[in-house]
């Protein structure tokens, strides 16, 4: 017998040797064993297969078009390949279509764990390690409940024991409990304890077999350590130095990711505004641009009628600026892939980028706002840039900013988060006092429940006939208190460095607003001073037609740099129109309004109505307090 028992560990031992070295076929890296991979004799490097992941597994988003860029050309268009679009229908539609936060910096392929979306807070609520949910977890009921069955066969040095010193027995144990923790961190526990003895013991009083039934209710209170709401709520039953994780910290890492969230959407808001004036000002440099060619070509056509009877060099020189003004509507139509106007990109909320051509922008403002990148048809703003004058209060601007700015009001929040930190971890200067009571009823038996009352263990027990208490304190404290004393010195350490940051940060929205308002200022001058250069320009042109309806023809380089500054000035009239609306929705971005500027808002779900209530009743009782 002992020489199979041997032979089965040994076949055990083997079986299990094999098995932990092999690998699942499933897996992506296939091993045969656990040797290393061989080297290949053509490299001589070692080599591992990555597969691609099968389509199957990672099908193609429905919303991927097959449309190709130049379905449609820009000369062809039609009323019914025109989509107007107004600035207002462009945020609200970006908005209802975009899961995913987009930007227009290529995160969402450099770095798409750095991309935020709808789903981002709600990860961090149901976080299982550092949610709301979690933190709340550690506060529930605990059933606990064990069935254990032994059977004991032994030969002791004791003839007392047994039976002549050999021992059988069968033993049985129930267990069942409910243990729960309260906001002051107190430990309740409720359990009952079943016990099944049977024994070849000759000294036994009742038989072979008894029954013994107890229960017992039992209180942990913390006195020092680990007692009072406050701490229990900023750092959680059983935290340690350090390891602060709270409802109270739960709660504020929620709102951070809240307040992350709102920051992304005011940041999308204002890619999708940035998109939607870049197109515009890509339709006005478009028609700027032809109209500048068709001079260039009517002039050009007039001159070779007058070349052919004069031999004049003139008609080439207008051909030539004719070739260059279309040169420059086809860079207008087609575009380069250049950035063109987002956020962060000079000023928070974007300084406008002249350039980048019509189709380009048009698909820039698609991406943004979830429409097919090509679908046949041309997206046209039917908005127009304002150029209302703007005169903002210094003194509301500043204080607002103060108070209403994302990136202000997180770092506040990481205040508060460092405050309670420090506040639980001067709690681990303290030592470990518990008080302790403990009430417990036994009963014994025959039988369980079925024999009389004095032969049944259940009613044995609730005659209140064995009845014990045990009441005490327990202490406990690390000498010196080295770890308790650095989660001190690192809260209070990042308690400063965040309170700096947060100062730093109003500084720099100081700064930001003061270069907003200086810029909206700039803008709103340069607008009506190119307004009025335009209007020059365009009185210099038609005293230049007059001249040539009279018979006087003009210079022929007078006309031609009348014809290029003309354009000029179409094209920065423009850009002063953008740059100066830009400048208006950049001074609410400062200002922390964007969102109420665009008429956005944001709420969180509805909490249960007891909930209202229930804070309701704490608002009254602070009322009633002061």
């Amino acid at each position: 017998m002992l020489v199979l028992r041997k032979r089965v560990v040994l076949v055990i031992m083997f079986s299990a040797t094999i098995l932990g070295c092999a690998y699942r076929r499933s897996t992506r890296f296939q091993a045969e064993d656990c040797s290393p991979p061989k080297l290949i004799p053509s490299y001589g490097v070692n080599q591992l297969e990555i597969s691609d992941p099968h389509p199957s597994c990672c099908p193609t988003s429905s919303s991927v078009e097959w449309v190709p860029p130049h379905e449609i050309a820009i000369t062809q268009l039609t009323p019914d390949r025109i989509v107007g679009l107004s600035l207002q229908e462009a945020i609200q539609y970006a908005l209802t279509n975009s899961p995913v936060l987009r930007e227009l910096g290529g995160t969402i392929l450099r770095a798409p764990q750095a991309v935020f979306t709808r789903n981002d807070p709600a990860i961090v609520y149901n976080d299982p390690r550092f949610g709301e949910e979690a933190a709340l977890a550690e506060f529930d009921a605990t059933l606990n409940s064990a069935l254990l069955f032994e059977n004991n066969d032994r030969r002791l040095n004791n003839r007392f024991f047994g039976n002549q010193g050999f021992f059988q027995q069968d033993l049985h144990n129930y267990s069942l409990g409910l243990t729960k923790r309260s906001a002051s961190g107190t430990l309740m526990t409720v359990r009952g304890l079943t016990t099944y003895d049977s024994n070849n013991q000759l000294s036994n009083d009742i038989g072979p077999s008894s029954w013994e039934q107890i229960a017992e209710s039992e209180i942990r209170h913390p006195l020092m350590l680990g007692g009072g709401t406050q701490f229990n709520r900023i750092a959680g039953p059983g935290a340690k130095p350090g390891q602060i994780n709270g409802i109270l910290i739960a709660r504020i890492r929620t709102d951070i990711s809240l307040t992350d969230f709102e920051k992304s959407v005011r940041d999308f808001v204002a890619d999708v505004e940035n998109s939607y004036w870049d197109l515009y000002f890509a339709y006005r440099d478009l028609e700027a641009r032809v109209d500048a060619r068709d001079i260039a070509l009517s002039t050009a056509r007039k001159l070779e009628g007058q070349s052919a009877t004069q031999g004049s060099g003139d008609a080439a020189q207008a051909m030539e600026q004719y070739y260059r003004f279309e040169s420059d509507v086809i860079d207008s139509v087609n575009g380069r892939p250049f950035d063109g106007t987002r956020t962060n990109n000079g000023s928070s909320g974007g300084t406008f980028r002249a350039g980048g051509g019509l189709r380009v922008c048009e698909r820039r403002l698609r991406l943004m706002i979830g429409f097919p990148i090509n679908d046949g048809r041309m997206i046209q703003p039917t908005d127009e840039p304002s150029v209302a004058p703007m005169i903002p209060d210094w003194q509301d601007a500043c204080s607002t900013a103060l108070l209403k700015r994302e990136e202000i009001r997180r770092q506040r929040w990481i205040v508060k988060q460092r405050e309670m930190e420090l506040i639980a971890n001067r709690q681990f200067l303290q030592p470990q006092l518990d008080v302790i009571a403990r009430y417990r009823f036994r009963g014994f038996g025959k039988d369980w429940i079925n024999q009389p009352a004095n032969e049944n263990a259940w009613r044995n027990m609730l005659g209140g006939d064995y009845q014990e208490w045990q009441a005490g304190l327990e202490y406990s404290l690390p000498v010196g208190l080295r770890r308790g004393y650095a989660a001190v010195k690192a809260s209070q350490v990042a308690l400063h460095r965040e309170i700096q940051i947060l100062q730093e940060q109003e500084r720099n929205v100081v700064f930001g607003l003061s270069n907003s308002i200086n810029e909206t200022q700039r803008s709103f001058e340069t607008l009506q001073l190119q307004e009025r250069r335009l209007q020059e320009i365009v009185r210099q042109l038609q005293s230049l037609q007059a001249k040539s309806e009279a018979g006087q023809d003009p210079a022929l380089d007078v006309l031609l740099e009348t014809h290029r500054r003309l354009l000029d000035a179409r094209i920065r009239y423009h850009q002063s129109r953008i740059e100066y609306s830009i400048a208006q929705r950049n001074f609410h971005f400062e200002r922390g309004t964007l969102l109420e500027y665009c008429n956005v808002g944001l709420n969180e779900a509805i909490s249960d109505a007891e909930a209202y209530e229930d804070a309701a009743v704490r608002i009254a009782g602070r009322g009633a307090i002061r």
